[in-house]
């Protein structure tokens, strides 16, 4: 007796081809896919305008675009914007040939002509972040800027991931777990963990009370009498605490509010301490972790593991910052 089997038909696979192509789509943070679907938007936009044609757009079409831009966008806007042009063609089963020789040496020039280090924001280094919590008030919103700045600096928290937090256990979340040696932070994605592996956190206690993370997220907590929930959120004029979380945009303003009122209270004019805040940013605070222990010689593979980078490289890049003047062969010289 044989037994027959049924093959799907093409009709039948359709459903998983509209499946794979929705898994395909979150290959990629959400932020990328939004910028790369910008981009795409403004090519398109672009070669309406030439009546060129932009899907599947030839090679010639698209230097020329990466060129007519050249001078008004960054080369590293311009390189997003090439891979999302590719990206798009190889989902709709194009193929744009970006390989060929004049090809390669126009955009070698372009991003030698107009290539320029990444402007990036100040990291703030463990004695700046001292003297600007010790300005905080002690009210509401200051108990809450004080636990922010200080868990996402001993965290090395992203913004998006210091605003994401929850005070209780939340599938697919981020939330804070209170230990006896201090909290665990549990993350269940990242930016450099888009399988959703998660991740683990340790912040301890710190030796200065006022300074201490544990302590000034308890503070918090209690002040404000959170049970579940975000951790960070909103606070009106007259103190009234939000229900949804502070906003990843929301913490850099913070940040840099606390700076500039520390820059006022040392005595910096209004319009100086505002020119220092502008340096910082959210990920100040994640940088300054990283830069301050490279400063006081903690070893790279527990900066790289406190940052959750893939490479070292990321990492080293801040060890060099702050151990620029470590072992400098210019202070050995006997000048």
């Amino acid at each position: 007796m044989s037994t027959e089997v049924t093959l799907p038909s093409p009709t039948g696979l359709q459903a998983f081809a509209d499946r794979a192509r929705e898994y395909a789509g979150q290959a990629r943070a959400e932020n990328t896919r939004r910028a790369y679907a910008s981009d795409v938007r403004a090519f398109a936009s672009w070669c309406e305008a030439r009546r060129e044609c932009a899907l599947p757009a030839s090679p010639a079409a698209v230097l020329s675009y990466l060129i007519d831009h050249a001078t008004t966008l960054k080369v590293v806007t311009l390189q997003r914007r090439l891979a999302a042009i590719r990206e798009q063609h190889a989902a709709a089963g194009f193929q744009l040939d970006t390989a060929s020789a004049a090809f390669r040496d126009a955009w070698r020039g372009i991003k030698r002509a107009h290539g320029q280090p990444a402007v990036k924001k100040r990291p703030l280094m463990t004695v700046d972040l001292r003297r600007a919590v010790a300005i905080l008030p002690d009210t509401l919103a200051g108990k809450r800027d004080r636990a922010l700045i200080l868990v996402g600096f001993a965290a090395a928290l992203r913004r998006s991931e210091l605003a994401g937090l929850e005070v209780t256990r939340k599938d697919g979340g981020a939330w804070i777990e209170e230990r006896p040696d201090g909290l665990v932070i549990h993350l269940s994605r990242s930016k450099t963990d888009q399988q959703a592996e998660g991740a683990e956190i340790g912040v301890p206690y710190g030796s200065n009370p006022e300074t201490c993370p544990v302590r000034s997220y308890r503070a918090w907590i209690k002040a404000a009498h959170l049970k579940e929930g975000p951790v960070f959120r909103p606070i009106d004029r007259h103190g009234r605490i939000g229900t949804e979380a502070v906003t990843d945009r929301a913490v850099a303003r913070i940040v840099q509010r606390t700076v500039e009122a520390s820059a006022l209270a040392e005595g910096h004019s209004p319009e100086e301490a505002r020119r220092l805040a502008t340096a910082y940013a959210g990920h100040s605070l994640r940088s300054g972790l990283a830069t301050s222990a490279a400063a006081n010689d903690a070893p790279g593979h527990a900066i790289q593991r406190q940052l959750r980078h893939k490479r070292f490289d990321t990492t080293s890049g801040y060890i060099r910052s702050g151990q620029l003047f470590k072992q400098n062969p210019a202070g050995m010289a006997g000048l």
